[in-house]
């Protein structure tokens, strides 16, 4: 039987800018996904996908935007002790920052 690679955390809360959403946080290793799965709508992405870049995340680990809605995310996840900053990477067109960051759940 293959081991699962999903891990959950129950009753989180994460704030976007000025809204907060509470629900489940679920991290998908063998997908490098991180997101909020609420009961009020679709799951509410978390991390994002760096491979247009040629970049992939370590095993563990995601990426995590640091712009828009996302932005201080990082910092407040990293507070709440659900990850661990790796490093910063400078991304895009605009230079915009994201975190490879491990996940602690």
């Amino acid at each position: 039987m293959a081991e699962s690679t999903t891990t959950v955390k129950n009753d989180v809360t994460v704030k976007f800018g000025c809204i907060e959403l509470t629900g489940s946080l679920v991290h998908d290793d063998e997908n490098r996904v991180l997101e909020l799965e609420n009961a009020e709508g679709p799951a509410e992405p978390i991390s994002i996908s760096l491979q247009s870049y040629g970049l992939t995340p370590e095993p563990g680990n995601v990426f995590i935007k640091d712009w828009s809605e996302h932005s201080g995310l990082t910092a407040r996840l990293a507070q709440a002790g659900l990850v661990k900053p790796v490093h910063a990477l400078t991304v895009g067109p605009y230079l915009t920052t994201a975190y490879e960051v491990q996940v602690t759940l």
